[in-house]
């Protein structure tokens, strides 16, 4: 019973929930089902500050534990791993007549995350990207081209500035 009241508690809980909700209302009610997804997006907004367009983010494992001002949209998040978003993390889009960009947001997949990334406070990524397993991008980075190597990025444009990945930064399995 404890462990029940603290995940209502927690605000990362509530977010992936509020999440699955707007998902299933969503994929589930053909005509009303947008229009209540629409509104628990909404909420999200309201809650906790997140703009999310919650049935484009395919992500196994979401962690967003300061969630002011993250904007993850309509554009498509992919992951089959573990994501980190911190506060004030933009997701967004070029401009609108990229024909690679038109392409995946068709398909809901412009940006694609590997397994262990975390996206630090402030960082803006400017899609469609691609970012490999173990990738960590700095606080106030801007992400504007594909990670293939694992490493710790920062600056703007984002640069590789080591190998090594810190190890106590891991979003929990």
């Amino acid at each position: 019973m404890k462990r029940f009241l603290l995940k209502l508690w927690m605000v990362e809980s509530n977010i992936r929930a509020t999440m699955r909700v707007s998902t299933w209302c969503h994929t589930k009610m053909p005509l009303i089902g947008r229009f209540m997804a629409m509104l628990i997006d909404r909420t999200l907004l309201w809650r906790f500050g997140v703009d999310v367009t919650s049935y484009r983010v395919k992500v196994a494992k979401l962690r967003i534990s300061h969630p002011a001002g993250v904007l993850l949209g309509g554009n498509g998040i992919v992951s089959e791993g573990r994501v980190a978003v911190n506060a004030g993390a933009k997701f967004v889009g070029p401009a609108p007549d990229d024909e690679e960009y038109l392409a995946r947001h068709k398909t809901g997949d412009v940006f694609r995350l590997g397994d262990n990334v975390v996206i630090g406070a402030n960082t803006v990524v400017v899609g469609p990207v691609d970012i490999c397993d173990n990738v960590v991008v700095g606080a106030m980075s801007l992400v504007n081209r594909s990670i293939t190597e694992p490493g710790t990025y920062v600056g703007i444009p984002a640069k590789r500035i080591s190998d090594e990945v810190p190890s106590d930064i891991w979003v929990s399995r």
